[in-house]
């Protein structure tokens, strides 16, 4: 009986994986220099505070430390920045139409982003906004979006 029920544990869990490696692998990622191209500012940093739940869409709104700017730091005014100007306010985590689109606090990425447009506001004013997936802090990755910022062609 006991080993019956760890068999069926076994395979329950096997068909959770196959499903979920299929979900995950099913959703649709633009080519990076594509995801470059149409973002206004790369930035590095890490996720300080989590807030502006929207439970309607269950979306949210990270504060967010800068670290570096890889590209559009001169889109990001004094109105933007927030403490003293290193961190800024990221919304979108949580937009099903983006594949990696889920941060916790402490999380440190790559964020591809955008000035909240002004249909946004006032809920998101002054407030950047995910423009595709986001990316781990690799050496690989950094290089990868370095390369992309100054327009070269990755191997």
């Amino acid at each position: 009986m006991g080993s019956q029920r760890i068999h069926l544990y076994g395979c329950a869990m096997l068909i959770v994986a196959v499903f979920c490696q299929r979900c995950h692998g099913s959703c649709p990622e633009k080519e990076l220099e594509k995801r470059e191209e149409e973002a206004n500012v790369v930035l590095t940093g890490t996720v300080e505070e989590i807030m502006n739940m929207d439970p309607v869409h269950n979306t949210y709104s990270c504060k967010v430390r800068v670290w570096r700017y890889l590209k559009g730091k001169t889109t990001v005014n004094g109105e933007i920045l927030l403490d003293g100007g290193n961190k800024v306010m990221i919304g979108g985590f949580g937009d099903p139409g983006i594949c990696d689109n889920q941060v916790a606090t402490g999380d440190t990425r790559i964020f591809f982003v955008n000035l909240a447009p002004e249909y946004m506001w006032p809920a998101h004013k002054n407030e950047l906004m995910l423009n595709s997936s986001l990316m781990r802090i690799t050496l690989r990755n950094l290089e990868d979006v370095e390369h992309c910022v100054d327009g070269k062609a990755l191997s």
